[in-house]
């Protein structure tokens, strides 16, 4: 927001150079992103009047310029600006003149006829980045005129950038309200005089708002006799220092309040409204609307318009209708100072596509209880600077007025956040320097009573920033410390440290998302969950309605955005909550772990550029697991089959511990990758963290080394294509005896020798006795055994001796 320091300075009197201001409120908490100054124009720039146009003899789009600078003489001067017009008055730069950049007017020929000056742009200016055409000032204007004289003296403006949670700054007021408390000064409000005739302004209009939700106050004031022009100077040179382009003295008035109290206003052609009448309500099916900019917009249910007694006028909050704009013929004006629900317009913002100064603020969060003043503020300066008449009273329509709150901030806990001690007596003044009313001031606690436009401060910590903000730069240093609690248990963070440690090891790379997101991408990958998810009351956006209850669809838009920039080989982990409906209906957390892999991730060399498959890809994910499982010391999980939302059929598998499913990995369906263009296999994987880590730190049993060698025996099995590894390893170690130390698959195959869905799968069995070498025959023996058991539970059959 650019802030005048001229129009600063009549509401509030302070004694400081400009740096020192910019330094005071910076520390407040409003960053000063710049200065510059306006106004003062360029020196030798004059009003220059122009009295004929020709055509250029040599190009189509120049033409030649009669001007008369206020010197003996017209000049000729050469112009493809496409608003020149005859009578116009245009900022004319001479001869000589050195403009913005050190560019030097000189008397040189434009294909082949004699320019003697320049017609220039606010651009060429400096006074602003347009460059659509020549700079059109009043005709009051006399030729000749410096353009100093035109644009006033120069004067500071002061960029600042305020902070979400203060939209009571958007506003000349509110600044100026800081500024008072930071100087110890008072705020000067604008003295508002209001004559009324005797007209009652119920017999002009009245006003229906259907949705006292949307629309919790709206006032309405009608002026009369209105005579539509130029603003005066001072005002253009406000509104154009802040940004705000000039357009007619009703139009800028509406602004020039808005800028000031931060309320947006609207002024509506009364003869334009059918019935001459106001109503606030939803569209109906097939409304639309002509907005200000000239664009034909289709309005929604869910949207809030204003209407008159047959269609749509304005987009509430937003823009106003192109047909109940003020122009030159309007003589009789409706004033709306509204306010409406930040949610509501943010939502129809988005929508359209469309932002404007008055939907930033309403956005943010506009005071209802300043509505009233505004339009006062407003009608006051429309009386006396359009000679409007004023119909007595205003049409005000609105929900419960806004009620005010107490809040406590007792001073030892502010010595404690702070660091250093406030009697309650100077706590009470900055209090009330803020315009908090002080109920009470004892050395237990000051209690205050906080206005409406303070919608911020709803509890102790609030006050003691308040506090803290004006007195920054007392705040003594801070050292960093640590405290050792004897009795605090910090194994759940060294097992988490252990879990990012292990994942990094095994060369996956971390990543961080919010924990909310959009209801839309945890339906792409399970619908099933809508009923457990959490849905946020007030989203910042609409992108951010719901927290997650898993990792993964944002670990795949994570590697699809990857693909998206040309990396075709991702290997990521994310740690972080995901949230549920728990019991009661009350929102239940729980911190979980997932894996994303992308490309040839688990090969090296030359076989890195050949094509990957969902089995390798099922093969990687389900070894990642297994290395990090052994590196946690997990003990006792399984994989089962079993196929999820987002996997591809067959390749699912959940990670079972104790008997509870405590995670899933698998390969994401073809489907759903293809919604980010990813053409290639990925593998995932998500978990519960607190059941992988139950055993991080468990001292492992140590066994001595083997004091007699083992024996090996090899195995193929010819087994049905559906037979699983785990069922394998569960006959056979229900079948061995305790001499049978590993069990390890070497190979898998499949080929049309087998037979249809066969497979054969080649196992090493290694054998060793405690207390003595173990002999051919007792292995062969045990190796028997553990044959015969897998003939008959599997079914399988054997082949003897296969080298791995």
């Amino acid at each position: 927001m650019n802030i005048l320091l001229s129009w600063l300075k009549d509401y509030v009197d302070f004694e400081d150079t400009v740096e020192g201001l910019a330094d005071k409120l910076t520390f407040s908490g409003i960053e000063v992103e710049g200065i510059t100054t306006v106004g003062g124009g360029v020196p030798g720039v004059v009003v220059g009047a122009v009295t004929a146009i020709e055509r250029h003899p040599n190009a189509d789009r120049l033409t030649l310029c009669k001007v008369n600078a206020g010197g003996p003489a017209e000049l000729t001067v050469v112009c493809g600006a496409p608003n020149v017009a005859v009578g116009g008055m245009y900022p004319f730069a001479p001869v000589g003149t050195v403009l913005p950049g050190e560019f030097t007017i000189e008397k040189r020929k434009v294909r082949g006829v004699l320019s003697e000056g320049m017609l220039c742009a606010e651009d060429e200016l400096g006074i602003s980045d347009d460059h659509e055409g020549l700079m059109e000032l009043d005709a009051t204007w006399a030729p000749g005129t410096p353009m100093a004289e035109v644009m006033g003296p120069p004067e500071t403006v002061i960029e600042v950038e305020i902070t979400p949670n203060r939209p009571d700054c958007l506003s000349l007021l509110g600044v100026a309200r800081e500024v008072a408390a930071l100087y110890g000064t008072k705020l000067k409000l604008p003295t508002i005089n209001l004559s009324e005739s005797d007209v009652p302004v119920q017999e002009a209009t009245s006003v229906v708002v259907e949705d006292l939700t949307d629309c919790p106050r709206y006032t309405a004031r009608v002026l009369r006799h209105v005579k539509v022009g130029p603003s005066p100077a001072w005002m253009k040179r406000r509104l154009e220092a802040a940004g705000i382009r000039a357009i007619n003295n009703i139009v800028d008035i509406t602004n020039y309040v808005m800028l000031e109290c931060g309320q947006p206003l609207h002024a509506f052609d009364q003869k334009w409204l059918a019935e001459g009448r106001i109503v606030v309500r939803h569209p109906r099916s097939g409304d639309t609307i002509l907005t200000l900019d000239g664009v034909e917009r289709k309005l929604e249910p869910a949207m809030l318009v204003i209407c008159d007694a047959e269609k749509p006028m304005a987009v509430a909050g937003v823009m106003g209708g192109e047909n109940s704009g003020i122009n030159d013929a309007t003589t009789e004006v409706l004033l709306e100072s509204a306010n409406f629900r930040p949610a509501a317009i943010r939502a129809t913002s988005k929508r359209l596509g469309l932002m404007s100064e008055s939907a930033y603020r309403f956005i943010r969060g506009v005071d209802a209880e300043v509505a009233e003043f505004a339009s006062r503020r407003a009608a006051h300066l429309m009386c006396e600077l359009a000679g409007a008449t004023l119909l007595a009273g205003c049409l005000d329509v609105r929900a419960e007025a806004t009620t005010s709150w107490n809040v406590i901030c007792r001073p030892q806990r502010l010595s404690t956040l702070l660091g250093f001690s406030a009697t309650p007596e100077d706590m009470a003044r900055v209090f009330e320097s803020l315009e908090l009313t002080v109920v009470s001031c004892s050395p237990e606690a000051v209690e205050v009573t906080v206005p409406s436009f303070r919608a911020d401060l709803m509890r102790e910590a609030d006050l003691i920033e308040e506090y803290a903000r004006l007195h920054l730069k007392a705040l003594p240093p801070v050292r960093s410390m640590a405290t050792i609690v004897p009795d605090a248990d910090d194994q759940p963070a060294q097992a988490q440290a252990r879990l990012r440690d292990v994942l990094v090891g095994l060369g996956l790379q971390q990543i961080m998302n919010y924990s909310f997101l959009a209801e839309d991408l945890l339906d792409l990958l399970n619908k099933d969950s809508a009923p457990e998810r959490v849905k946020l009351a007030n989203p910042l956006t609409a992108d951010h309605t719901v927290l997650r209850d898993s990792l993964l669809p944002q670990m795949v838009e994570t590697i699809g955005l990857n693909v998206s920039r040309q990396v075709d080989e991702v290997a990521f982990f994310e740690t972080g909550r995901v949230f549920r409906q728990g019991p009661e209906n009350l929102p239940a957390e729980q911190d979980h772990i997932a894996i994303g892999l992308l490309g040839p991730v688990g090969r090296t060399g030359l076989e890195r550029f050949q094509p990957v498959s969902e089995r390798d890809m099922m093969l990687w994910i389900k070894g990642l697991w297994e290395q990090a499982a052994a590196a946690l010391q997990l003990r006792g999980a399984s994989l089962q089959p079993a196929d999820r939302p987002w996997s591809e059929p067959g390749r699912g598998l959940e990670i079972v511990t104790a008997d509870e499913v405590i995670g899933w990995l698998g390969v994401l369906n073809g489907a759903i990758a293809k919604e980010w263009r990813i053409h290639e296999p990925v593998g995932l994987l998500e978990a519960a963290v607190h059941p992988l880590l139950k055993d991080v730190g468990a001292l492992p049993q140590l066994t001595p080394p083997p004091t007699y060698p083992s024996i090996r025996r090899d195995v193929a099995l010819i087994v049905a294509a559906d037979v699983r590894h785990e069922q394998v390893l569960e006959v056979a170690r229900a079948a061995a005896p305790a001499e049978l130390e590993a069990i390890e698959l070497f190979d898998v195959y499949q080929g049309k020798n087998l037979g249809e869905g066969r497979k054969s799968m080649a196992y090493a069995f290694t054998y060793r006795a405690p207390a003595g070498t173990l002999t051919d025959e007792a292995a062969n023996a045990f190796q028997e055994k553990v044959n015969t058991a897998l003939k008959a539970h599997l079914p399988a059959d054997i082949r003897d001796g296969v080298s791995p």
